[in-house]
């Protein structure tokens, strides 16, 4: 009788240790899969610049091709929504997560000869230039990844971050000069987001003023 007995047990652990390392090794490979499907590499307007988000590479502004280059400059740098170049200085979305878990988005100018970075707008997005040139932001409100109207984090930070405003007022659009990165036209974003380009991007700043 102790046979059958010892040969199901043994039987039983050889299933277990089988399922265990079918786990192990499809976690790993999925895990692997995962990694190496995230690598982007994104041209900076006309230069030789690009941004890299990667699993597999540290992220940040890179100088050469995507096969060929070197880091210039570590960072959290997105080009989805928006990046220029204007002389010597590119101009980009940084992005940063607060141990709360809100990701926050600044947008940053970046003197190329010595990369030293300054941000010129927290909580704000480069959306990109207007026919006229002048950069566009979107500014005062918290990422929609974060889901603001229902996340009770985002409700307190925007209490006590004063560069974020309140539910009740309007976003607003910042025109900055590219030359400098200063502000020169401030205006409520009267266009929904589908229209956003047309209002914004297709025309010129003189008629955005109208």
């Amino acid at each position: 009788m102790p046979a059958p007995k010892f040969s199901l047990n043994a039987f039983l652990l050889v299933v277990l240790l089988a399922a265990a390392m079918v786990f192990f090794i499809t976690v790993t490979v999925t895990d692997l899969a995962d990694r190496t499907a995230v690598n982007t590499f994104s041209p900076i307007e006309g230069t030789e610049l690009a941004v890299r988000y990667s699993s597999l590479e540290p992220n940040g502004i890179y100088r050469g091709s995507e096969n060929v280059n070197t880091l210039l400059l570590k960072g959290n740098f997105g080009t989805d929504w928006g990046a220029a170049a204007e002389g010597d200085a590119v101009y980009l979305n940084e992005y940063d997560e607060t141990d709360l878990g809100v990701m926050l988005c600044s947008v940053v100018r970046v003197q190329v000869p010595d990369m030293q970075k300054t941000v010129l707008l927290r909580n704000a997005v480069l959306r990109g230039r207007c026919a006229s040139g002048e950069l566009v932001c979107t500014c005062g409100l918290m990422l929609p990844s974060n889901n603001p109207e229902d996340s009770a984090l985002c409700m307190l930070w925007r209490l006590t971050d004063s560069s974020v405003r309140s539910g009740g007022e309007p976003e607003r659009v910042l025109f900055l000069d590219p030359q400098t990165g200063q502000a020169v036209y401030e205006t409520a974003c009267d266009a929904a987001e589908q229209d956003f380009d047309a209002r914004f991007l297709s025309r010129t700043l003189e008629e955005v003023r109208g």
